[in-house]
């Protein structure tokens, strides 16, 4: 093997959170590297794209050419086929994700981050002070490590991190690209129900023209080998029967509490590899984004006469609690709590809902009608939809 490459801070991983967590270690001033095992960032699509303006924009600016289409509205739709529609009380949209991470990659080598695409770190160890992340080839040594390689995260197991998630705190998913003329334009529609998804839902999110994002997750105490997949296919010949199907692919989601601590001396976790996530709707790319943001200025700033000062970089974790982790921890307890509800429970909230004369209601008003017996739970929900 040649000799390592030098850098400051190694970010392993190209998704939302690395690629961010490069951009700002270099704004930070700092020699970065971004290291990915994919030869095209952005793919496959593990997510819906659909995002809200507030959180993305606290740390990305959203451009227009990454704009598939406004979300104007968001459908429940119960077990037995009641649908409950709530107009959207924030800006929103669809997203091009594949073209934001690679503009943002870009952005990133435009700074000054060395990218080093279809690398796979197989491993990362102590050594001279700092860190060494292998691969088959090469090697980079510096003082600070950034992982952010995804839910499977096993760089961050061999490394002390509990990354193997329980049963009950994952979903096994698979998602498609649907086109058929019954997508509705502006829509993020949910399906639930223990038939179509076991302790999961079905989403349908609007993606421009006749298109749309289809996925499906099962929770991984119901699910069997091949269920999550077989379960999307036949959703999609009930609900766009004869549509063109592509991008069919299966992964796993953490809808989980975020992984504590989120740093271990020179090295820290970010985005899916540290298990962050709105455990209720599934939304990651704003936490994402968050945490790489935090992490890779945290890091730059974290370095004092050239050297790593690692009792700095806790700093990432304080931040990361104060923003987005109360708001995961929150939706988390909900979506304990929802685990429970039968289906006949769900059918009855949107009969209410939708009744003759029933009033418009916010998601805000379906969750409080939900857990009006439950204060503590119900707290949490209205400052989780504040």
């Amino acid at each position: 093997m040649a000799q390592p490459r030098h850098f400051d801070i190694t970010v392993v991983g190209g998704g939302p959170a690395g690629i961010v967590a490069a951009i700002h270690a270099a704004r930070g001033g700092r020699k970065a590297c971004l290291v990915d095992r994919k030869k095209n960032t952005g793919s496959p699509v593990r997510c819906g794209e659909a995002i809200g303006l507030k959180g993305f924009s606290s740390s990305v600016s959203l451009k227009p050419e990454w704009i598939m289409c406004r979300i104007s509205h968001m459908k429940l739709v119960s077990p037995s086929g009641i649908t409950v529609t709530v107009p959207n009380s924030y800006e929103g949209y669809s997203i091009d994700r594949e073209k934001m991470e690679s503009d943002l990659t870009r952005e990133a080598v435009a700074l000054g981050v060395e990218f080093f695409p279809g690398t796979s770190i197989v491993s990362v160890r102590r050594e001279n002070g700092g860190y060494l992340c292998e691969s088959k080839d090469t090697a980079f040594a510096s003082p600070c490590v950034i992982l952010a390689e995804g839910v499977e995260s096993r760089l961050g197991r061999s490394l002390g991190w509990k990354t193997v998630l329980d049963r009950g705190d994952v979903h096994s998913c698979a998602f498609a690209r649907v086109a058929h003329d019954r997508v509705e334009p502006g829509a993020c529609v949910f399906y639930l129900g223990s038939r179509r998804a076991p302790g999961g839902y079905v989403w349908a999110f609007h993606r421009g023209g006749n298109t749309a994002n289809v996925g499906l997750g099962v929770i991984g105490d119901c699910c069997r080998a091949g269920m999550p997949k077989a379960l999307l296919e036949n959703f999609i010949r009930e609900e766009f029967p004869g549509a063109q199907v592509s991008d069919v692919h299966c992964g796993g989601v953490p809808m989980a509490r975020w992984i504590r601590p989120l740093v271990r001396g020179g090295v820290m976790l970010a985005g899916d590899a540290a298990h962050m996530m709105n455990c209720l709707s599934g939304a990651g790319i704003a936490y994402a984004l968050y945490s790489g943001k935090t992490a890779g200025t945290v890091a730059a700033e974290s370095f004092a006469d050239g050297k790593l000062r690692p009792d700095l970089l806790t700093r990432y974790q304080d931040e990361w609690a104060s923003f987005y982790g109360k708001q995961q921890n929150r939706s988390y307890a909900v979506k304990e709590a929802m685990i429970g509800f039968p289906d006949a429970f769900l059918d009855d909230i949107a009969r209410a809902v939708t009744r003759k004369g029933a009033r418009p209601m916010s998601i805000l008003s379906i969750f409080i009608r939900a857990f009006y017996k439950r204060p503590l739970l119900l707290m949490k929900v209205i400052r989780l939809l504040k």
